[in-house]
This record gives structure tokens, sequence and C-alpha cells, in this order.
């Protein structure tokens, strides 16, 4: 037994060490048609689970945004899907390969259908946009594939339950990194556009503003993303890198 375990250790050891000396990322694990495979898969089972909005004209309003910013990013070529889900909570989530959702509880938050802050719509989907831009997804598959010792294509199996974890958009998480380059991604994308940058640092104010006085509203947000305390400072710093060239 001992034996065994200083072998899996040493090689794990040798495997950490090859990756580290090759530059290996833990996306490189999966490939993008694995990345649309299983985001396909999430989202059928996210639509079984929750409503998508019947007013067409919202679900086109965000699409047209989404459209018009993806092709602005660092992976244009994927085919995006954007979505209005009819959940009252204040949130936003993607997919691997290129869905993404925004929730109705957001879409009210900022304005309402029928007098909306595109420019803060436009960040937070921005935003979404990063995530799968920076291939966030990717990386998560990819570590657990790594630290698990199952270098390789992903298996049925463990695809399996990469679906059920992606489609259970109440417990998707993501780190405070992951986050700030999200933030750097969205402002990245709308800087230039006809959308204002401001519009994601805003919607990171009032999501600050609202983190202590109305949880309820705002729980799904605060549940599957790190408070906005310092994104704000970060964000801003980053806008106004671009804008005086130094950036």
């Amino acid at each position: 037994m001992r034996r065994q375990l200083k072998n899996g250790l040493l090689f794990l050891s040798v495997l950490l060490a090859v990756f580290s000396l090759t530059g290996c990322k833990p996306e490189s694990l999966v490939s993008q048609s694995q990345e649309i495979d299983i985001g396909r898969q999430a989202s059928r089972d996210i639509e079984r689970q929750y409503k998508v909005s019947a007013d067409s004209r919202l679900n086109a309003m965000v699409n047209e945004i989404g459209q018009n910013l993806a092709a602005r990013s660092d992976r244009p070529n994927l085919k995006y899907t954007f979505k209005v889900l009819d959940v009252k909570d204040v949130n936003a989530v993607s997919l691997p390969g290129g869905w993404i959702y925004v929730y109705k509880g957001l879409i009210d938050e900022i304005g309402g259908p029928g007098n909306i802050d595109r420019d803060k719509l436009a960040g937070v989907i921005s935003h979404e946009i990063g995530h799968v831009a920076a291939r966030h997804h990717a990386q998560m598959m990819g570590r657990s594939q790594l630290y698990g010792i199952g270098i390789g294509v992903l298996t049925k199996g463990n695809t399996a339950q990469w679906v059920s974890l992606f489609a259970n958009i109440n417990l998707l998480h993501w780190s405070r990194k992951d986050e700030y380059e999200a933030d750097k991604l969205g402002i990245k994308y709308t800087y230039g556009s006809t959308y204002d940058p401001n519009g994601l640092i805003e919607f990171l104010q009032v999501l600050q503003s609202k983190s202590k006085s109305e949880p309820s509203r705002f729980e799904s947000w605060f549940r599957t993303h790190p408070v906005p305390s310092d994104r704000v400072g970060r964000a801003q710093q980053y806008l106004n890198e671009l804008r005086t060239g130094s950036r």
C-alpha cells in the first residue's frame, strides 16, 4: 500500500512538473467540440428546469446586444446563444461553448423591458462572454482532469457529471481570479463599441450598494459570484488604462 501511494505521488509530481515545464494549460485537455457538446446538453437541462421568457422583443434585444459583443470577443467564431430566463433573481450565467442566460430579475433591476439600461445590460453580457472567451469552463474541467490524473479526452461518465454541474446554475461559482478576468474582458469588448464600458462598472456599483441592504433579491448573484467590493476599483483602473493608452 505504501509503495502504491509513493508511486502515485511520484507520478503526480512528475506529471505536474511536465505540465509546468511544457507550459501546458488545463484547458488544453478539453477540446472546443467537447465544450460545445457539454454546453448544449447543459442548456437543454436548464431550459427544462426554467422557463425561457416569452417576451420575444426582450429576447431579441438581449440576443442583438450579445451577438454584437460576441463578434468583438477573443472567440468570435463560436456560435453564441443568448436568452432570458423567466427567473426573478438578479443574475446571469454562461455555459461552455457560448450559451448565455440573463435572468428576468436582472432585467427588472436595470429598468425593466420598457426602460432598460442597455449599457448596464451590455456590461453584464460582455462579462459572461468573457468567461466563455477565456475558456474558464474548460479550465475548470481541465484542472479536475489533471488533479484526478485523468489525462486524455473526457469520458462519457465524467462528461455527464460536468453537464449536471453546469446545468445546476445556482451552484456554479467562479474564483476571484476568473471574475477579475471576465470583468476586464467585458470592458475590453464594450470599449469602442456602441455601448458605454462604464455600464459594467455601474452595475457592479449597484451590486455593491445592495450587498447588505437587499440580500434576498440578490442572493443568487452573491451565491454564484464573489462580492463586488474590490471588483469596482479594478474594473475602473483597467478602463482608465484603456482610455489613456497605457494598456
